[in-house]
């Protein structure tokens, strides 16, 4: 049997996500400024709390999660360092 999941918790993930993309917004458009990265910082820390949630209800698998994690941040520092066409 399935475990049924809380939308709250849902709910409230996307909320801090939407709140992340905007801080990410903000700092682009405004630049590399301290409140900015400040904001940022903030917001992971939301997006962060969330994914320990998440994790602890038994939606999100953290083994799968971090197996993605590494690929993605692979694929991102050869895309940072130009060692990688960025189409791809």
């Amino acid at each position: 049997m399935k475990k049924k999941v809380d939308p709250f918790l849902l709910i409230v993930t996307m909320e801090e996500c939407g709140e992340l993309i905007q801080a990410c917004s903000k700092l682009y458009r405004h630049g590399n400024k301290k409140t900015e990265r400040k904001m940022v910082s903030e917001e992971v820390g939301d997006v962060l709390a969330m994914i320990t949630l998440l994790e602890e209800a038994g939606i999100v698998d953290l083994e799968r999660a971090n197996k993605k994690r590494l690929a993605r941040e692979l694929k991102h520092r050869g895309m940072i360092n130009g060692k990688m066409d960025k189409r791809k």
